[in-house]
């Protein structure tokens, strides 16, 4: 009898320290979705919209995520040549883009809630989604929507900041 209960503290502690660890690396990950969403908020010219998409109109984003809108043309000096993110990743991103729910900015980034509306208003707000962190978190993906116009911008981390390298459009009225 006492090595079973023996063996039930160890299946036990052995639980406990590996859920410490899962949220150890969701935090992480947090902390760096937060990081990347506060340079996106931070850094707009237009108000972004409190909440986070997982939707363009009546479209889910993820149906975006495929080859034809992820090779991308138009990148920062430095850059000549098109950066094309490939299959596998292409998948991976997919999956991570069918896991997002709404995220309320205003909570999650209070000290910018002046750079957020929570109007819908024509020409001066912007709506995005939560980033796609990838390639170690070195890389990360998200949709932004402007009035006239949706578009996938890719963003890289160097020196432990993120900045914008590129950005494909996916529709233009």
């Amino acid at each position: 009898m006492l090595k079973v209960l023996d063996v039930l503290k160890i299946i036990l502690l052995s639980i406990i320290l590996s859920s410490c660890s899962s949220i150890e690396q969701i935090a992480l990950k947090d902390a760096e979705t937060k990081r990347i969403l506060r340079n996106i908020v931070k850094n707009n010219p237009n108000k972004v919209y409190y909440k986070t998409i997982t939707l363009d109109g009546d479209k889910p984003i993820v149906s975006y995520v495929n080859q034809e809108y992820l090779e991308f043309y138009l990148c920062k000096n430095g850059i000549d040549s098109v950066v094309k993110i490939p299959k596998n990743e292409i998948k991976f991103i997919k999956e991570k883009f069918k896991t997002h729910k709404v995220l309320k900015l205003d909570k999650f980034l209070p000290k910018l809630k002046d750079k957020l509306s929570n109007k819908e208003e024509k020409l001066k707000t912007q709506y995005i989604s939560i980033p796609v962190l990838f390639r170690n978190n070195t890389m990360a993906l998200y949709y932004n929507l402007q009035t006239y116009g949706g578009e996938f911008t890719l963003m890289q981390k160097n020196n432990g900041k993120w900045d914008v390298i590129c950005s494909r459009s996916v529709w233009v009225e």
